[in-house]
């Protein structure tokens, strides 16, 4: 019973230390501010990413930012009269992946557009962005639009 009330003891202590260090380093997820058509940026856009997508595909994007404050993000289809229903994810360097579905605005519209803050950590390293189509009848075209500034 001595022997292992000392192992209890030093699971304890092992965890008290080691619990701390592992949540340092754990991921966070990156916040993102939801936009109206109006407020996405202007002439300085990236050229849009244009394709096609079935039921339970998936295709994949990246990005690196190089430079500026905020990164914007514009992903639309048309899903109001097609019914198809796409998701966006979202994997920034180094932290938690987003889920990102059509009604996040609180719409089902087929347009999905944020923008997330840049830091220093975010610039010249990679993001990536994956188009799932999670309800496709047929096939469906895209427009991926990725711009920091």
């Amino acid at each position: 019973m001595k022997h292992l009330k000392k192992i209890l003891i030093t699971a304890i202590l092992l965890l008290a230390f080691v619990g701390p260090a592992n949540a340092a380093v754990t991921d966070q997820q990156v916040s993102f501010e939801i936009l109206t058509e109006d407020q996405i940026k202007g002439p300085e856009r990236a050229p849009p990413m244009n394709d096609v997508i079935r039921q339970g595909e998936t295709d994949y994007y990246s990005y690196t930012p190089v430079s500026g404050s905020k990164l914007e993000i514009s992903f639309t289809w048309d899903g109001a009269s097609s019914g198809n229903d796409l998701d966006l994810y979202i994997r920034p360097p180094n932290n938690e992946p987003s889920w990102i579905q059509d009604d996040i605005d609180g719409r089902f519209d087929g347009k999905i557009s944020l923008r997330t803050s840049l830091t220093a950590d975010d610039l010249n390293h990679l993001w990536k962005f994956d188009v799932t189509g999670a309800q496709v009848s047929g096939t469906q075209s895209y427009t991926l639009t990725i711009n920091s500034y």
